[in-house]
């Protein structure tokens, strides 16, 4: 699974936007440069001498990967988590366990 923190969803997002072009330096400067860092050490952004940073393959991997994981459950009708608390959500003994 694909975790992104709030820094590297939202710089990988900048150079996603950026289709096949590349950030040039004096761009890239403007960002916060700890997700830069993480992103290279991930594979997801890669620097050409030139041209500027873009995205890796690995780096689009992981954007789509990101935003297509599945989040339902595999059985809908199994009551909610312990961490719910149903009567103080005012659903009632209806969502207590064994009660559907």
């Amino acid at each position: 699974m694909i975790a992104l923190s709030k820094r590297q969803y939202a710089m990988l997002g900048t150079l996603i936007d950026l289709k096949s072009e590349y950030m040039n330096i004096e761009t890239a400067q403007q960002f916060n440069q700890c997700s830069f860092r993480s992103m290279f050490i991930q594979g997801w952004v890669s620097y050409r001498p030139g041209k500027g940073f873009h995205v890796t393959k690995d780096g689009s991997k992981a954007w789509s990967e990101y935003h297509s994981a599945e989040i339902a459950r595999r059985n809908p009708h199994a009551p909610l988590t312990r961490l719910f608390d149903p009567i103080a959500n005012g659903l009632g003994d209806l969502w207590h366990r064994g009660a559907a």
